[in-house]
């Protein structure tokens, strides 16, 4: 594991102008759930690039937080919050949440997580909601640290 400070990590939204820092963040987004998720499969490049075209067309600065960490200009860890309306009430989702393996334990996540936040507050959100994988207790502690509360169980059942 590498130590540092978090002063040699830089922490800024993604530049959508930047077409290369765009394809690596949504690639690194999409593998997020293999880590964790046995029913998720890889994305084909097909799929990155239908997404990347979405994303640029779609996502703005009011819908949609882009987080990342870079260091040495690597991204290395990713935030993506997304701004959603329930009935009357404004809120924000967490899409996901990652930091590389060799740059965790280091406040990465937290510092994105706060950043995220803040977003959400500045868009009008009241409450944000996360989905976290039941055995990534990594990441159901830094919620929990965090204020997060159980609200809904999702539960899943392979037919094959």
């Amino acid at each position: 594991m590498l130590s540092m400070i978090l002063a040699e990590i830089e922490f800024r939204r993604l530049n959508y102008a930047d077409e290369a820092e765009v394809r690596a963040y949504i690639r690194l987004f999409w593998e997020i759930p293999l880590e964790h998720n046995e029913y998720f499969v890889a994305r084909s490049e097909e799929f990155l690039a239908n997404w990347f075209r979405t994303a640029c067309k779609t996502e703005t600065p009011e819908t949609t937080f882009s987080g990342i960490a870079l260091h040495h200009g690597q991204i290395i860890g990713i935030h993506l919050l997304r701004r959603f309306e329930e009935f009357e009430t404004v809120g924000a989702h967490i899409a996901g949440l990652w930091v590389h393996p060799d740059y965790r334990g280091q406040g990465i996540a937290r510092t994105l997580k706060s950043q995220g936040e803040a977003w959400a507050r500045s868009v009008g959100a009241t409450f944000l909601n996360t989905n976290v994988h039941p055995q990534n207790a990594r990441m159901l502690a830094i919620n929990e640290e965090a204020g997060f509360s159980l609200f809904r169980l999702n539960l899943r059942k392979r037919l094959s």
